[in-house]
């Protein structure tokens, strides 16, 4: 069971209703919501146990099931979807075909396929076309939009597929959507006032090496613990009182754990001042 501020889950469900979509090229969340969401959140502020209640009944503490859990929430209380189910595994006899992420249906009687994810690329130019990769190096964007195209978003016109979305819903055609929800982190150059402008996303990384170079630029540090790495946490301070500190401290954690730590902190000079960033800070190897 999480244990989260309400305020928590309130930011992070704020965050996934204004749209925080990494990809554009299918129907937006936003488009399924109600005309009057906002009231309804405005509600939900005053009286969050409903949404503390939702979110404590998720299964693990992973920032998957986290986000999975906020979703559902997100599209039970203030979409204009009919789930039909969630999380399903479909099999074509003993055979698993793949899992299913929610099937819901519209206002209008349509049937929608959504395969939702929370997903954190970094720009690698040099591995092109797999420039935007996971902080772990195993996922990329490419290879995901790929998967969720060819495979996750087939399932249902597999023989098996289509006799198990006639059984749920009565029919067999749908009509499929990719929502992946999270940031773009671009690669940030050495400071200054033109390459920070660039970072239009309010989010970047860096080697470890390069981070002593900001020492000027950037304050209000601290590390990101999951599952805040979708707003930042009211209840965490900033941890470090500048650059150096943090990087020792990260030096330190990369001795035994190479993977790129998230860190959210305030950019010190315009355009940005007091604009929360957040930033990767990965191995010098990595």
């Amino acid at each position: 069971m999480l244990s989260v501020a309400p305020q928590q889950y309130l930011n992070d469900l704020k965050w996934l209703l204004v749209g925080q979509e990494v990809i554009t090229a299918d129907k937006p969340f936003k488009d399924f919501l109600k005309p009057d969401w906002q009231d309804i959140f405005g509600a939900l502020v005053t009286d969050p146990e409903p949404l503390v209640e939702h979110m404590r009944a998720a299964k693990s503490h992973f920032l998957g099931t986290y986000f999975e859990q906020l979703f559902s929430f997100a599209v039970l209380r203030f979409s204009q979807l009919t789930i039909l189910a969630e999380h399903e595994q479909v099999y074509d006899d003993k055979r698993t075909l793949g899992e299913v992420d929610l099937v819901a249906k519209d206002m209008t009687g349509k049937i929608w396929l959504f395969e939702v994810a929370l997903k954190f690329y970094l720009e690698r130019p040099d591995l092109a076309p797999n420039d935007w990769i996971g902080p772990n190096k195993n996922d990329n964007l490419l290879k995901k939009t790929t998967h969720a195209r060819t495979h996750q978003l087939k399932i249902l016109e597999t023989g098996a597929g289509r006799h198990w979305l006639t059984t749920l819903t009565g029919f067999e055609t749908y009509c499929s959507n990719l929502l992946i929800f999270g940031r773009l982190f671009p690669k940030m150059n050495v400071p200054s006032e033109e390459s920070i402008t660039k970072l239009h996303t309010e989010c970047g990384w860096m080697y470890l090496r390069d981070l002593p170079c900001w020492a000027d630029w950037l304050e209000a540090l601290h590390v990101a613990n999951k599952p805040n790495w979708i707003t930042p946490s009211d209840i965490e301070k900033s941890e470090f009182t500048d650059v150096q500190a943090l990087h020792d401290a990260l030096e330190q954690v990369f001795e035994n754990d190479s993977r790129p730590q998230l860190i959210s902190c305030q950019i010190r000079k315009t355009p940005y001042e007091n604009t929360l960033f957040w930033i990767f800070i990965c191995p010098n190897s990595w």
